[in-house]
């Protein structure tokens, strides 16, 4: 039993020898940068003692201490970088599922829509109350609808002669006075306007100066009157034959002036109605059997127009 003890004590101061110099020999590269050489009377036991003297051991207690926490400070840091990643990650796919962010999918929405179109309206037909509450506004021919066409309880606002220059000048006797067709619908506001004047200015001017003027008109005529139809009625044609021995009233001037004001209609407000597509015309000039002078339809005939026009009503949608 003694020898046990014996044995283990030796075993003991042996085992406690090489561990003290294995940390003789790691404290004199770590801090004494190998300048202990080993000899027989100087063992890297004996650099184990020089640094138990030289309190080696608190230094490396704080090199461990500062390692783990310089370790964790590490661990954090990547936590703190990768953890947000994950938590983003996490909360934008519940906020998808949950609706809150959605990714755009090309449908409409209140935010992208355009602002809502005025709709367009094509031609139908009606009934002769449909020019109730209608104005015409016209030149020699406009006289002639006036008295032969069978339209009541509209308003005429026409003269022989009339031109688009007339539209600011009192030619017009309404309600026993001279006035403007300016002022006229200034005063009293209609639900369809009737525009028919250009015959006579094929001898004033250019096309394009005619249009310019004509155009200026109608953007005055829909800010008077902004609830009203307004319909361009082309100019007639005159016959082959007057035409043929014209210079300046022609069926091309005609044309040409028809193709320009056809151009503000835009099938919402304004719209463009060709009479000579009726049967008072045939092959581009007006029948000469329906006129007395070459220029004016007969008085029997005007009804063809009124019907016309009853064939190309709007009726805007309420």
């Amino acid at each position: 039993m003694k020898d046990i003890k014996n044995y283990t004590l030796l075993f003991l101061i042996i085992l406690s020898a090489i561990a003290f110099s294995i940390l003789g020999h790691y404290w004199n590269i770590q801090y004494y940068q190998g300048e202990n050489a080993y000899t027989l009377s100087a063992p890297p036991l004996a650099t184990a003692m020089k640094g138990i003297h030289d309190k080696l051991y608190f230094a490396d207690y704080a090199s461990l201490i500062a390692g783990y926490s310089v370790n964790n400070l590490n661990i954090l840091a990547a936590s703190a970088l990768v953890e947000p990643e994950a938590e983003t990650s996490s909360q934008l796919s519940s906020e998808i599922t949950a609706g809150v962010l959605e990714i755009p999918d090309g449908k409409d929405t209140k935010a992208d829509a355009l602002p809502e179109q005025p709709q367009t309206y094509d031609f139908t037909t009606t009934t002769d109350k449909y020019f109730q509450d209608a104005c015409f506004i016209g030149d020699s021919r406009t006289v002639g609808i006036s008295a032969y066409a069978g339209i009541e309880n509209a308003v005429f606002l026409c003269k022989t002669s009339l031109t688009i220059y007339d539209y600011e000048k009192p030619k017009i006797t309404y309600n026993d006075e001279k006035k403007s067709v300016h002022d006229i619908l200034t005063e009293q506001q209609f639900g369809k306007i009737y525009l028919m004047v250009g015959i006579n200015e094929c001898g004033t001017g250019t096309a394009q100066s005619f249009f310019e003027h004509y155009r200026d008109v109608v953007n005055d005529i829909r800010k008077l009157q902004p609830d009203a139809l307004l319909f361009i009625q082309g100019n007639l044609f005159i016959t082959e034959k007057k035409s043929s021995e014209g210079t300046a009233i022609t069926n091309e001037n005609i044309a040409e002036r028809n193709a320009l004001i056809a151009t503000l209609a835009n099938q919402k407000d304004i719209f463009y109605i060709d009479i000579n597509e009726s049967s008072l015309c045939e092959d581009g000039a007006l029948v000469s059997d329906y006129t007395w002078d070459q220029v004016h339809i007969k008085a029997q005939y005007y009804p063809i127009w009124k019907d016309f026009l009853l064939n190309h009503a709007i009726i805007p949608d309420k």
